[in-house]
C-alpha cells in the first residue's frame, strides 16, 4: 500500500511538470497578406499581332530637317475590361536607335534611319521604357491607345534599303 501512494504522488508531480512547461509555451502569430486583382482586360486579335505599314519613304526627304513628315495612325485595343478597371497603360520597349534614344533601331538594310512613335497629336514621342495611360471607357468597357509612327533619320544622312523596326508593349491595369 505504501508503494501504490508514493507511485501516485509521482505521477502528480511528473504532470505537474508537463503542465508547467505547456503554459509556459510562446505564442506565436502567422500573418498572412495577399491581394485580388480584377481579371485583365482582353488584348484585341488586330492588336495581339499589330503590323503597321509605314509605305516609302525616300532617303532625300528623310535628309532633310524634319524629313518624312508622312505620320501613319494606328491603334492598340483593350476590350471587355472589368468594371473595377478604370485605365490602363501601355509600356512600350524595343532596340533604341544609336543616333537618337527616344526612337527604335530599324533591323532593315536602309542606313541611318528609325522609328518614331507618337500619340496621334504628335505631342509626346514615345521611346524605350515610355508609358501611355488611357481611361478606359465605362459604357464599352475597351483602352483604346491612339498612336501614329513614322520612318525618320535622326542624322539626317538615310541611304535606301528596307525597314523594319519591333516595338513590344506591356499592358498593366489601374
Amino acid at each position: 500500500m505504501k508503494k501504490t501512494i508514493t507511485a501516485l504522488i509521482l505521477s502528480g508531480a511528473a504532470l505537474s511538470c508537463y503542465a508547467g512547461m505547456a503554459s509556459a509555451a510562446d505564442l506565436v502569430n502567422i500573418s498572412v497578406t495577399g491581394r485580388v486583382v480584377a481579371s485583365p482586360c482582353v488584348v484585341d486579335t488586330d492588336t495581339a499581332s499589330k503590323q503597321v505599314d509605314l509605305g516609302r519613304a525616300i532617303a532625300n526627304n528623310l535628309n532633310q530637317p524634319g524629313g518624312n513628315p508622312i505620320w501613319k495612325d494606328f491603334q492598340l485595343l483593350l476590350t471587355q475590361c472589368p468594371a473595377t478597371t478604370h485605365s490602363a497603360t501601355a509600356t512600350f520597349s524595343g532596340d533604341i536607335d544609336s543616333t537618337d534614344p527616344t526612337a527604335f533601331k530599324n533591323q532593315g538594310t536602309a542606313g541611318n534611319s528609325a522609328l518614331q512613335m507618337t500619340n496621334s497629336d504628335h505631342s509626346i514621342i514615345y521611346g524605350n521604357s515610355s508609358q501611355m495611360t488611357v481611361t478606359v471607357d465605362n459604357s464599352t468597357r475597351q483602352a483604346i491607345f491612339p498612336l501614329s509612327a513614322r520612318i525618320f533619320s535622326p542624322s539626317e544622312t538615310a541611304t535606301g534599303g528596307t525597314f523594319s523596326a519591333a516595338v513590344s508593349v506591356v499592358f498593366t491595369y489601374q
